[in-house]
């Protein structure tokens, strides 16, 4: 018996001293804020519609001294398989954009040229639309930004609002330090988010100024983003929305990535599939101002 006391001595001997270095450390439950700030990340995304649906878009892009500019056409996102497809056209140019496998792939057309192209990873950090939306801002919108959560830098709750500030997960901070984060209440949504660069310098604002509900989900009907120095504004404003069953994934396809790093569970996707009894698409008629 003795030998395997003074064994179990030296063991916690090691142990302890290592502790008073610093190299271990005990275990520490998450803050209150940081349990807090998940789940209520998690509430918008399960607030959010998902699913596949099409809907009319117009773009107003103004720009100082440039002027405003306007694209129309049609949005398609098949959020099951991890697609999405725009195509705008007006007066000055016209492009597609698509994106397959939940961004692993994404395509631009330009009508000017007619010529399909790539979009390489190191180029999705430019613009898609002038200077405020990025490719991978694209990807992320309005609301899949929330799945790259690291940690909470605080949280206030007032009578209509929750504002959280949250750090984004080590491969996004090369681009955004982090984000100010405004839910509305019952139901929790977005209601805004403006980012800030590596020298905490503020970059742009999002603004959500509509939403329109389906199958008690909710979508974006109406947004905003502009600058930090008011220079440039664009407007997206989705229009006629119809719904249908989410199409079947083509071989090959990467699956959806999961809902871990906010939470345990994978939000079930209930109220995703939008269409009527007989198959056919239907609208909801309600439409709120965020």
């Amino acid at each position: 018996m003795r030998p395997n006391r003074t064994k179990r001595n030296k063991i916690l001997s090691i142990l302890s001293g290592l502790c008073l270095l610093g190299f271990l450390r005990p275990v520490q439950a998450a803050a209150p804020e940081d349990d807090m700030a998940r789940q209520l990340l998690l509430q918008a995304l399960d607030n959010q519609y998902r699913g596949h649906y099409q809907a009319t878009l117009e773009i107003i892009d103004e720009t100082f001294p440039g002027g405003r500019d306007s694209l129309s056409g049609q949005a398609e996102f098949s959020d099951e398989i991890g697609e999405r497809r725009i195509c705008l056209a007006g007066p000055k140019k016209a492009f597609e954009y698509r994106s397959l496998n939940f961004g692993k792939e994404q395509w631009v057309t330009d009508d000017n040229s007619h010529r399909i192209r790539r979009i390489a990873n190191r180029q999705w950090k430019k613009g898609m639309f002038g200077t405020l939306l990025t490719y991978e801002d694209m990807l992320k919108l309005p609301t899949d930004f929330f799945l790259e959560y690291s940690s909470c830098k605080g949280v206030k709750a007032t009578d209509s609002t929750y504002q959280l500030t949250m750090v984004l997960k080590p491969l996004f901070q090369s681009f955004y330090s982090r984000l100010e984060v405004t839910l509305g209440k019952s139901p929790v949504l977005l209601k805004s988010m403006t980012f800030y660069g590596q020298q905490n310098q503020k970059l742009k604002t999002m603004d959500i100024l509509g939403y329109k509900q389906a199958e008690g989900k909710w979508l974006i009907s109406d947004l905003t983003v502009a600058d930090c120095d008011s220079l440039s504004r664009l407007q997206m404003c989705f229009r006629h929305f119809s719904f249908a069953p989410n199409p079947v994934a083509h071989k090959g396809k990467v699956k959806a990535p999961g809902f871990s790093l906010l939470s345990k569970r994978m939000p079930d996707g209930s109220g995703s599939n939008a269409s009527g009894p007989d198959g056919s698409d239907e609208e909801s008629s309600e439409e709120v101002s965020n």
